[in-house]
């Protein structure tokens, strides 16, 4: 006799990894069927629909359940024509005289996996980290104060005031020493003693 652990709503699976998304499918089509409970045609084929098109069931549960909601929707009055199929993510027979990973097939209908997801978040995080460097750079080497160079961009501030503050004050030594020395001097002098 099969294992036992193998066996969810009266399949048996081969691989512990299928026994999980279809106990996690079991408990996803309870859930739909609470929360589409009461609903009429219209209402219950866009639920239908939605289920669909994001492939929410890949298993025998989960196609199971599509098959009941198909019921439905036909007992609701809603046309056989707009009830789409049921999708099949694979294939049933040999393909080239070998058997056909399921998994493979299924991945490839556009679900991302987990590795997958680890490497774009990997590659995220390392775009991220050079963007954050790169504003540290930028808030280093900027001439506006800001808490990481505010010390450094007021000391030159100041030391330029203080450089033109000179060059000023030795401008008016120059024009006070043209003024003392030239004959603006004994004119200067006149004033002076005239007062």
């Amino acid at each position: 006799m099969a294992d036992k652990e193998y066996f969810v709503g009266g399949y048996y699976f081969n691989s512990k990894e299928d026994v999980k998304q279809a106990q996690k499918e079991q408990k996803q089509a309870e859930y739909f069927e609470s929360k589409l409970e009461g609903r009429n045609g219209p209402g219950m084929l866009a639920a239908y629909d939605k289920i669909l098109d994001q492939k929410i069931f890949v298993t025998p549960i989960g196609w199971t359940y599509l098959l009941k909601l198909q019921e439905k929707l036909r007992l609701l009055g809603v046309a056989e024509e707009k009830i789409r199929p049921v999708p099949m993510y694979f294939n049933f027979t040999l393909k080239n005289g070998k058997k056909e990973e399921a998994a493979q097939r299924i991945i490839s209908s556009g679900k991302k996996t987990k590795s997958d997801k680890g490497k774009i978040s990997i590659i995220l995080n390392f775009v991220l980290a050079g963007l954050v460097l790169a504003m540290f750079g930028i808030a280093l080497s900027g001439n506006n104060p800001n808490i990481l160079n505010y010390k450094r961009v007021i000391l030159n501030e100041y030391a330029s005031w203080e450089q033109e503050l000179t060059k000023r004050e030795q401008e008016l030594k120059k024009k006070e020493a043209e003024l003392l020395n030239g004959t603006d001097n004994e004119t200067f002098l006149n004033e002076q003693s005239g007062n």
